[in-house]
């Protein structure tokens, strides 16, 4: 059975506030598979709990696994946002960084400067920094970090859950996380924000929503919201914007006064380039 069926099947058994979420779904599944659990809540008018519990109560795990098996039924595609057949697809190079270029325009007017130099700030410092994130936006925190690193700022990270929950469980008010999201729902990453916040920290989130869990919870967000025609969520999203924005806050680091530079790493690593 569709999603949609499934909904309409356990329609009668479901409280009053889930059926607002269903009563949406129901009229607008293309939108629902273009929104994130808070989003979908907003416009459902509930929380994101009640969201959560909709989709548990018509038999799926969560709303990640109910938006994806709706985007299935709806015959979108889960690896390309424009599809072959859609006009405005790009066909060329050109027409790709065309669009690419336009998006990020459109994010460039969603920089906060006096977040991004808080931010900075903070970064600058910190004691520590811890950078987390998963699944396939883990390379962006592996980036960071290192990054980060030859600057001179003193910092963690690592692809394993287990393993940056102990940093961070480690950690003390001095120190800073950043957490990187694209959707802002990621549970683990949520956890993380949790515990750095138990422990007295201050926490960034870089995050594509700004009605997201993540941006809530967080006490800065950075966000990198680029229209993103190319590639639908779902599988292979891109994450040139959290790349734009992590470039963005690294050129402010780096120019920033009195900054201690890791020179000498160079001069290491030099001995191996031509």
């Amino acid at each position: 059975m569709s999603v949609l069926g499934d909904i309409r099947k356990h329609y009668n058994e479901i409280f009053s506030a889930e059926r607002k979420v269903a009563d949406y779904i129901l009229a607008n599944p293309e939108q629902v598979v273009l929104s994130n659990v808070s989003e979908l809540a907003n416009l459902s008018g509930v929380s994101d709990a009640t969201v959560i519990r909709l989709c548990k109560h018509v038999g799926y795990e969560g709303y990640y696994q109910m938006k994806l098996l709706l985007s299935h039924d709806l015959g979108r595609s889960q690896m390309s946002g424009l599809g072959k057949e859609q006009k405005d697809a790009p066909k060329s190079a050109v027409d790709f960084f065309s669009i690419v270029a336009n998006n990020m325009i459109s994010l460039a007017k969603c920089i906060d400067m006096p977040i991004l130099v808080n931010c900075v700030d903070l970064i600058v410092k910190s004691s520590r920094v811890h950078v987390v994130a998963v699944g396939n936006t883990s390379p962006l925190s592996s980036d960071l970090a290192f990054r980060l690193g030859r600057l001179g700022v003193r910092t963690t990270s690592s692809v394993v859950p287990e393993y940056f929950l102990n940093d961070l469980n480690l950690s003390s008010p001095g120190e800073v996380l950043i957490a990187i999201s694209h959707s802002g729902t990621s549970k683990v990453i949520l956890q993380a924000v949790d515990l750095a916040k138990s422990k007295g920290m201050k926490t960034i989130a870089i995050c594509s929503s700004s009605n997201a869990p993540i941006t809530r919870a967080s006490d800065f967000t950075l966000l990198s919201p680029g229209n993103d025609k190319i590639f639908a969520e779902f599988g292979i999203t891109s994450h040139i914007f959290e790349f734009a924005v992590v470039d963005l806050l690294l050129y402010f680091i780096a120019n920033r006064d009195n900054l201690d530079i890791a020179d000498q790493v160079e001069m290491i690593l030099s001995e191996y380039k031509l």
